[in-house]
C-alpha cells in the first residue's frame, strides 16, 4: 500500500498516453519526452504494482485486462489532478504553465496573433506559448494541444465535443497572375474554366479543386467546386505559385498579403461574382468542466484584436 502512495501524476500521465495511442513511440512524441523515458515510467509503474500492464508485440502494445481496470481509476485520478490545477489557477488571477497552440497555416498566425504578441506577453510574463503548424487534417485524438487556432467548420464536425468561437468569417476568392491570365485568357464563367490550371492543395479531397460559386448571389452551406490540371499541388506556398503563373489559387480577399498584392496589381481578381460568399474559420478547445485560465485569458485577448485583422 505504501508503494501505491508514492504514484507520481507524470508516471500515470506516461501510462494513459501509452494506453490511448497505442505506442511508447507516440506517447513519447506527443509528452516531448524520448521512448526510453515513456517506457522507464510504465516500467516503474508495473514494478509497483506487481503486474503487467500493457502486452508488448512487435505490432502494437495493448492493455492487459488488469491494465484496462487499472486505466479507469487512473483517469479519475488524472482528472482530479486537472480540476485541482484548474482550480489553482483561477485564484491565483494568473496565467501560468504552457499553453499549446497549432494552426494549419502560418499566414495565421501573421494575421491574427503575432503582431500583438509581445503585448499579451508584457500582461501575461508568467505563460509560456508554444505555436505549432500541422500541414494536413487535424485529429483532436493525435495531435494533442490546447487550442486549435483557424480551423475550418471540418473539425467541428469530426469533434462535436469541441468548443468552438467563430475567428473569420470571409468571401472565399480566386486570384491569377497577370501573366497566368495573358497565357490561359480570363474566365468570364465557371464554365470557361476548362483547360485551366490549378494550384493544388494536397491535404484538399480530391486535390485538385478550385472552390467557387456557381449560382452567383446564392448562398451555400456546401461549396461547389471544379475539378482543374494540377501539375503542382503542394501543402504552403500557393500564393508564391501563384505570383509566378503557375495556376490559379483560391484565398480570402481581405488578408493583408492579399491586399498588398491586388493593390501592386501582383494579383488579378478572377469570376469575383461567383466567389464564395462565407468561408469560416474557427477557434476550438476542449469542454471541460472548469475552464482553464491560461485558455480563457488567451481567447479574450486576441479575439479583442479582430477588428485590427
Amino acid at each position: 500500500m505504501s508503494d501505491l502512495i508514492k504514484f507520481k501524476t507524470e508516471t500515470l500521465v506516461a501510462f494513459a498516453q501509452v494506453a490511448h495511442l497505442g505506442s511508447f513511440t507516440a506517447a513519447a512524441n506527443q509528452l516531448g519526452q524520448t521512448p526510453m523515458a515513456i517506457s522507464k515510467k510504465v516500467s516503474t509503474l508495473e514494478s509497483l504494482l506487481d503486474e503487467s500492464l500493457f502486452e508488448r508485440t512487435t505490432r502494437k502494445v495493448v492493455l492487459t485486462q488488469f491494465g484496462e481496470e487499472f486505466m479507469e481509476y487512473s483517469k479519475k485520478i488524472l482528472e482530479q489532478h486537472d480540476t485541482l490545477n484548474y482550480w489553482l489557477e483561477s485564484r491565483k488571477g494568473k496565467a501560468v504553465g504552457t499553453l499549446k497552440v497549432v494552426a494549419q497555416s502560418p499566414e495565421f498566425y501573421k494575421e491574427t496573433i503575432f503582431p500583438w504578441l509581445a503585448e499579451f506577453h508584457k500582461i501575461y510574463p508568467e505563460l509560456k506559448l508554444e505555436f505549432d503548424l500541422i500541414d494536413k487534417v487535424i485529429d483532436v485524438n493525435q495531435h494533442k494541444y490546447d487550442i486549435y487556432w483557424g480551423v475550418a467548420g471540418y473539425l467541428g464536425d469530426k469533434h462535436p465535443g469541441l468548443k468552438s468561437r467563430a475567428l473569420w468569417n470571409s468571401l472565399y476568392g480566386i486570384f491569377a497572375s497577370q501573366e497566368y491570365l495573358d497565357r490561359h485568357g480570363t474566365p468570364m464563367t465557371p464554365d470557361e474554366l476548362e483547360g485551366h490550371r490549378v494550384i493544388g492543395y494536397l491535404h484538399n479531397q480530391p486535390d485538385n479543386i478550385l472552390l467557387i460559386n456557381k449560382t452567383p448571389a446564392v448562398k451555400k452551406e456546401t461549396p461547389d467546386y471544379v475539378l482543374l490540371d494540377a501539375p503542382i499541388k503542394t501543402i504552403s506556398g500557393q500564393i508564391e505559385l501563384a505570383l509566378q503563373g503557375m495556376g490559379l489559387i483560391n484565398a480570402a480577399p481581405d488578408s493583408s498579403q492579399i491586399r498588398q498584392l491586388l493593390v501592386d496589381k501582383k494579383l488579378i481578381p478572377v469570376l469575383e461574382e461567383y466567389w464564395l460568399s462565407s468561408a469560416k474559420v474557427y477557434l476550438y478547445y476542449h469542454n471541460v468542466k472548469k475552464e482553464q485560465f491560461k485558455i480563457r485569458v488567451f481567447i479574450d485577448f486576441f479575439l479583442s484584436k479582430t477588428d485590427c485583422w
